[in-house]
């Protein structure tokens, strides 16, 4: 986390009890999904009650989404999250309450197993790829219908991310494609290695 991350954590000092801080920590990972740096109508709704900016607000939500997600990524069973939590917060936390550390360090431990059961019940993964089309464009010439050098490939990826599906388009010349497929090639080869 980014000492930027940690100055917005600071925010939640100004948490009205223990149970909004914990509040506000679940919601957070409820919404780890969504793409949007902005909190949601129910995230805002907590956040309200820390008497707090808009800007304020949207940066502690930030800072929450990387620390949340940080502990779901280290989070086990059997680790020490209480000590990852202390290590993360002490990695930039000058100027950070060590009151606030303690709470954190006691409240989340608490809730990264749900968080993590949760994650995995909701099989919050990353964005796969759906389907590729493709075409040839070859360039013509305006004066006379002759085809000009410099054909491209004209590449449309759907890509799934959570419950949204977009269209990422590419065009590539013939040495893109080139460098793509040697790519290609490579990951196979290296798959192949592993299986």
């Amino acid at each position: 986390m980014s000492p930027t991350d940690l100055s917005a954590l600071s925010h939640l000092s100004s948490a009205p009890s223990k149970t909004a801080l914990a509040a506000i920590l679940n919601r957070t990972v409820l919404y780890l999904p969504m793409q949007s740096p902005y909190p949601p109508p129910p995230v805002s709704a907590i956040l309200s009650s820390f008497s707090l900016n808009a800007n304020q607000q949207e940066s502690l939500y930030l800072a929450l989404r990387r620390f949340t997600s940080a502990v779901l990524a280290q989070h086990t069973p059997t680790s020490d999250t209480t000590g990852f939590v202390r290590e993360i917060l002490a990695s930039h936390a000058s100027g950070l309450d060590p009151k606030l550390v303690d709470l954190l360090s006691t409240v989340t431990p608490s809730l990264a197993s749900p968080w993590r059961e949760s994650a995995m019940q909701n099989k919050v993964s990353p964005p796969s790829l759906t389907t590729i089309d493709w075409r040839v464009s070859l360039p013509r010439s305006a004066t006379n219908s002759s085809v000009t050098s410099g054909a491209t490939l004209l590449l449309n990826l759907g890509v799934k991310d959570g419950e949204a599906e977009k269209k990422v388009p590419l065009e590539l010349d013939k040495a893109g494609v080139d460098s793509l497929l040697d790519s290609l090639k490579k990951i196979k080869d290296q798959l192949n290695k592993v299986v």
